[in-house]
């Protein structure tokens, strides 16, 4: 009974795949896709480039963002250039590797743009860099994007992130609203407690002297860095203040330094900011091209 059971399958199926061999009904091509073109490819989406966000818990480095806002709202980040990995640096597995020269090209790509759209160093100002590249999901599917991100910070004390409104567009230009000024330091025993910023108009021991950069190399020790960045902004603060770049320097004028890290050195941003100290000496004035009248050996 199996065997003529299968058997009659069989048959059936057959009779059905010889009345398919008859030709379609009238009005019917027996074409199934009635001419439609192929569909694209599937494309993973760029992120847009001069687009603001209101990120609450903003992580530098945020891959994935919420709906873009209007730059005249409320907002914390803002995207102020996209670029695309190309050649070789597109053609690898997985996402560059930090420090590698993939994420330096890209880095640097992304100093220009922001220096071009604040209108100056943003390092001169309370302003952060960050470049972000695709998840390893995304770079699996495609993305060969790489974001490069401005944010506002609130003071460099905390490194709070500041709401805004308005873009970060020629923020060092004109008034220089985020510019880094004057400050009022305080310290507890050997280190600096706050550096709070201050109208250059009123009672202030520091001042903001400018950015010194180191040169290409290793990253160095934390002694190794202390001295790179006493010696390098010491140069920094004589030309700012007009006093001769000598070994007298130390005795006219005291200064603080701080870097930008490990990663941002990996990346090629090996700077250190450079701010005039008068320890026991207030000045309401500013202290840019002041000279040895106003800093006279031994003024700290």
């Amino acid at each position: 009974m199996r065997g003529k059971f299968v058997g009659a399958v069989l048959g059936a199926t057959a009779a059905l795949l010889l009345a398919g061999c008859g030709g379609p009904p009238p009005g019917v091509d027996g074409n199934l896709t009635n001419n439609w073109p192929a569909l694209p490819e599937p494309t993973l989406p760029v992120p847009p480039t001069f687009a603001c966000y209101d990120v609450a818990d903003l992580s530098p480095g945020t891959p994935k963002l919420p709906p873009p806002v209007d730059c005249g709202a409320r907002h914390t980040l803002e995207t102020v250039h996209v670029g695309t990995f190309a050649g070789g640096d597109a053609a690898t597995e997985v996402p560059p590797p930090a420090g590698g020269q993939a994420q330096q090209k890209a880095y640097a790509d992304c100093t220009t743009a922001a220096n071009n759209w604040v209108g100056g160093d943003w390092r001169t100002g309370r302003i952060g860099l960050d470049l972000v590249l695709p998840t390893p999901t995304q770079w699996g599917a495609g993305g060969r994007w790489y974001r490069c991100d401005l944010i506002e910070f609130a003071d460099l004390d905390s490194y709070t992130v500041a709401a805004r409104t308005g873009s970060l567009k020629g923020a060092l230009t004109g008034a220089r609203p985020l510019a880094l000024g004057c400050f009022k330091v305080t310290t507890k025993v050997q280190d600096i407690d706050s550096m709070a910023a201050v109208d250059c108009a009123t009672a202030h021991n520091s001042e903001f002297a400018g950015v010194w950069q180191a040169p290409p190399g290793t990253y160095p020790d934390a002694a190794q860095r202390e001295k790179l960045q006493l010696d390098g902004c010491r140069s920094v603060i004589a030309a700012y203040t007009g006093v001769p770049n000598d070994d007298k320097v130390r005795y006219r004028v005291g200064q603080i330094t701080y870097g930008f890290g490990k990663a941002d050195w990996d990346l090629g941003n090996r700077g250190a900011r450079c701010y005039i100290w008068m320890q026991n000496k207030n000045f309401t004035t500013s202290l840019k091209g002041a000279g040895v009248g106003a800093l006279p050996i031994n003024a700290v």
